[in-house]
């Protein structure tokens, strides 16, 4: 179409800066991999504070909400080993 109008803009190669997801987490390990404090549920000494606990990407930069989770999960790490 000749006449047409094209609303938007290309993201380009920084339209896929945030992978996230895969390693989703809750109480239940037949149906998740990792608890509340993001520790896998099968293994005593891992934890995972980056992106991967997210359910998927939303429209914003998630690094602001990766530091405050990495930090929540932290003060639980404090308080278990004390």
């Amino acid at each position: 179409m000749k006449d047409s109008v094209r609303v938007g803009y290309d993201l380009g190669i920084n339209g896929v800066s945030h992978q996230m997801g895969t390693l989703k987490f809750g109480r239940d390990p037949k149906t998740s991999v990792l608890d509340v404090n993001c520790k896998a549920h099968d293994l005593e000494n891992l934890y995972a504070v980056d992106a991967s606990f997210f359910v998927s990407s939303g429209a914003f930069n998630p690094s602001l909400t990766i530091i405050a989770n990495a930090l929540r999960v932290g003060d639980h790490l404090i308080k278990k080993l004390k």
